[in-house]
């Protein structure tokens, strides 16, 4: 079930995550947001496509598509409910793009009270720390690793990089973009050995804190459709399926 946001909700959650994992090289191609950074990030090396000014939609994706081909990449898509053109799935289908990896986009309103909250396990930091990192690149995958720290780098004000710990133990870990009245959750990582003890429950709480006090009133997050352990989580946080995304690739 779909929460109930609007048109123009949905649009400014789906910029705010474009804006929070920003792509090492990009380029505007009639509107679209052309992106490349190499390594595994599906994101960081596909096009959004939430704006379009002009009317030669095939000239469009020639272009996307030799840029790719000069970096000696597949050219990629990242679909989602607010594109521009409307029809553009159904097009890069009809060209020969495969679907990869279906997502959800959730989504809960965040009021004052939110920014209440107050967790002294939490830590708050404008860059990420080696404890940080240590929990956050376990938990990705290698083809990611290298490209990662580049990327958080990059990421704009205001963030916060937080992090839970226990006894000291570093445990879990997120990062919250906030732009726009939108709180976007980006690389929300439990340790493998203390995942199911409320960690990212708890940490997810201090988010939407962070979030509340610097103007947000919805948080927002993408997760893989497939990962049953997030999408639970999220669940019994109150988040709701506000929208989908999935990615079209061309294979070379």
């Amino acid at each position: 079930m779909r929460a109930p946001v609007s048109h123009d909700e949905l649009l400014a959650i789906e910029r705010a995550a474009v804006a929070a994992w920003p792509a090492l090289e990009t380029a505007d191609i009639n509107g679209w947001l052309w992106r490349y950074s190499g390594g595994g990030s599906q994101r960081a090396n596909s096009v959004s496509p939430l704006h379009f000014e002009g009317s030669d939609i095939d000239g469009a994706l020639a272009a996307v598509e030799a840029r790719y081909r000069a970096r000696g990449a597949a050219a990629m898509f990242q679909i989602c409910d607010v594109n521009v053109p409307t029809d553009l799935d159904q097009r890069l289908e009809q060209r020969g793009y495969r679907l990869q990896e279906p997502c959800t986009c959730l989504a809960k309103r965040i009021g004052p009270a939110a920014g209440a909250c107050s967790d002294t396990n939490v830590e708050f930091a404008p860059a990420p720390s080696e404890d940080w990192l240590s929990v956050y690149l376990a938990g990705i995958t290698v083809s990611r690793r290298c490209l990662a720290p580049k990327i958080l780098a990059r990421v704009p004000t205001p963030r916060t990089f937080l992090l839970f710990r226990d006894q000291g133990e570093p445990l879990a870990t997120a990062l919250c973009v906030a732009a726009n009245g939108v709180a976007i959750a980006e690389c929300v990582s439990t340790r493998a050995d203390r995942r199911r003890t409320g960690a990212g429950s708890r940490i997810m709480r201090a988010l939407e804190a962070w979030g509340s006090r610097h103007g947000a009133s919805i948080a927002a997050l993408q997760a893989v459709a497939a990962n049953s352990a997030a999408q639970g989580l999220y669940a019994k946080l109150a988040y709701a399926r506000v929208g989908s995304y999935h990615y079209r690739v061309l294979d070379p």
